[in-house]
């Protein structure tokens, strides 16, 4: 289903909800009932082949003759029985009983933070929810409750909260709470038994996916092309009660920890994500030039950043921003303005002001004294998971800064080594104002596309719409600039102009629809597709010959055409038919077709056999087209 089918069908049910819910409810039923006769079909194909064997058996017990005569008879279909029933069984029991990987962290234990349990009881006693089994601290800026299934789709679930340590750092206490407090409602089912049993079953839908992406045998393909058809309906049509659920749990937040704390929960986490993308993390990242290994003590960079660098004028900006986002079909969780307003708050002026980094953290209270053991563990898994990729890192940027020093004596640089100085200033001092280097190139090369599009998107984010120009200059000149030159002007009207920032957005739709197309086209050769003349140079010609001449055992004759692409006409794709010697094999020729296929040719080429059904008549093509077969013997 297609981005824009998708969110069709759920605006279609976002009406039929608020107009006819009751509807809207049996709809969800009935497709998660589908869902459910969907799993049912996945364990009957691999019941019905293995019951016929069985049966079979059962009559070769009991009665010997009958079983023989029906084996005479039936011998190949017993034969062919055999491996689908195998392998549809293995692929069943594959989808029963496969371990899904468990969340990471560093378990804390209700020793280690007494307070944190003692409000996670106090949530399930007022709640009347199931229990917490495991409390795991990850390194990121993240809170979620996972139920993770001990035995595949059989299930035994252990209920799993995961807190992020630098969103505890940011937070304070109750405001940590209402946090904890909407993730738990979820688990809980408190937006209803509907709710709740959808909540689940996405979730499971979700890991089915995933695993079915690994499948690699034939059966369990089958049943990953059925998950992969009716999974974009399921998401469809449960997005709507998805994110009313999100509306209720967050109304769960208000009464566990107070409408003020549910709501500067929600503030506070839309800009410290912010100021970790903007702020923390650039600064991390100048510290790899600088220093060989990473640092031990990022929890405390972290916090200390928070305190430091996080001032009233940057959350004031980072507020403004999160305010101006629209609640789309792209996340079941609405927008902050949105959210903010179903429980009864909303942003003033005073907010980016009041809401500096709390006196006592959350980190601290819910872990107390045990505080310095617990960051310094997690300090020293984060150290450990990065070391090779940072040192990797720093000898690669100081290469690159070695390689500035030598750009920037260049007496009289050409445009390629004055567009390289500027990758290399972005990469080797992303603080540097890049503007004056890409003058510099655009002085000497006026229409160099790759600078002209950095300087327009430099102007835009400066706030400067004169940077369209560039912008478009560029996507007139080459299409492939379009998604990156639509999301730089999507970002930029997006809180100035909503019907501009919507008509990139559809620009790059449609742009990313054509190259769909134009990707399933050469993906493969269809019996009608138009093939002429191909042109090909002497060079081309030469190291086409040499890779027959090499690969193309039992190869007799080979041709070159080219091939018009109904979806690109102006891309050049080139057919390579060729003959086989003789009688050969249905196998060797699928191994002679692959072998020349994996060659590296002077552009795009598909192989194809014109012994082969689909392809047999492109002979009279040939043949009217007058071509002739390469020479490579």
């Amino acid at each position: 289903m297609e981005k824009e089918e998708f969110e069709a069908l759920v605006t279609r049910l976002e009406r039929s909800a608020a107009e006819r819910p009751g509807r809207y409810t049996l709809a969800v039923l009935g497709v998660a009932a589908l869902g459910l006769c969907i799993l049912g079909v996945a364990f009957g194909f691999a019941l019905l082949p293995a019951a016929a064997l069985i049966v079979l058996g059962l009559l070769f017990a009991t009665k010997g003759t009958l079983a023989l005569l029906l084996l005479a008879k039936l011998g190949k279909l017993v034969i062919l029985l055999a491996l689908p029933a195998w392998t549809m069984i293995k692929s069943s029991v594959s989808l029963l009983f496969s371990r899904f990987q468990p969340p990471q962290g560093r378990e804390l234990a209700p020793a280690e933070a007494p307070r944190l349990f003692e409000r996670l009881g106090e949530l399930r006693r007022r709640l009347d929810g199931p229990a917490v089994h495991k409390v795991l601290l990850v390194d990121d800026l993240n809170a979620a409750i996972v139920q993770h299934p001990r035995y595949g789709l059989l299930g035994w679930e252990q209920n799993i909260l995961i807190l992020g340590l630098p969103l505890l750092q940011s937070l304070g206490e109750e405001e940590a709470l209402a946090v904890v407090a909407h993730e738990y409602g979820h688990l809980s089912g408190y937006h209803g038994r509907l709710g709740g049993y959808i909540y689940r079953f996405r979730a499971a839908w979700a890991r089915l996916q995933e695993l079915s992406g690994k499948w690699t045998d034939w059966g369990s393909r089958l049943i990953a092309r059925l998950f992969r058809w009716y999974a974009p309906y399921f998401n469809a049509y449960t997005f709507v009660l998805a994110r009313q659920n999100e509306y209720v749990a967050d109304q769960t937040a208000v009464e566990m920890a107070g409408r003020q704390s549910a709501a500067n929960a929600l503030i506070r986490t839309s800009i410290t994500s912010q100021f970790a993308d903007a702020t923390f993390w650039p600064s991390i990242e100048r510290r790899i030039i600088l220093e060989a290994e990473p640092p031990g003590n990022r929890s405390a960079f972290w916090e200390q950043s928070l305190r430091s660098d996080l001032d009233p004028q940057q959350r004031a900006r980072f507020l403004d921003v999160a305010s101006q986002r629209e609640t789309d079909h792209m996340n079941t969780h609405p927008a902050l303005k949105d959210r903010l307003s179903a429980m009864g708050a909303r942003v003033d002026d005073e907010a980016a002001r009041r809401l500096e980094p709390p006196e006592v953290s959350a980190a601290s209270a819910w872990l107390g004294p045990s505080i310095e053991s617990v960051v310094a563990d997690l300090d020293r898994s984060w150290r450990a998971r990065i070391a090779e990729r940072w040192r990797s890192r720093h000898a690669h940027l100081r290469q690159r800064q070695q390689r500035l020093a030598e750009l920037e004596a260049r007496q009289a640089p050409s445009a390629d080594e004055l567009w390289e100085r500027v990758n290399t200033l972005r990469e080797v001092q992303p603080e540097t104002d890049l503007m004056p280097a890409i003058d510099a190139l655009l002085s000497l090369a006026p229409e160099h596309l790759q600078g002209r599009f950095q300087r327009g998107a430099l102007l835009l984010q400066r706030g400067d719409e004169a940077g369209m120009a560039d912008l478009e200059f560029v996507m007139a000149k080459d299409e492939a600039a379009i998604p990156h030159g639509c999301q730089a002007a999507g970002s930029f009207y997006q809180a100035r102009d909503a019907e501009k920032a919507k008509g990139y957005s559809e620009r790059w739709q449609r742009y990313s629809a054509h190259l769909a197309r134009v990707k399933a086209e050469r993906s493969s050769l269809s019996a009608d597709a138009e093939l002429v003349a191909a042109e090909l140079t002497p060079e081309a010609t030469a190291s086409v010959t040499a890779i027959l001449r090499t690969h193309g055992d039992q190869v007799r004759r080979a041709y070159v055409l080219r091939r018009i692409l109904k979806s690109e006409p102006n891309l050049v794709q080139h057919v390579l038919a060729i003959e086989t010697d003789g009688f050969v094999f249905r196998k060797e020729v699928l191994a002679v077709v692959n072998r020349l296929a994996v060659q590296e040719y002077p552009g795009e080429f598909f192989v194809i056999h014109l012994g082969s059904s689909p392809f047999k008549h492109f002979r009279d093509t040939i043949r009217q087209l007058g071509i002739q077969p390469l020479s490579f013997r």
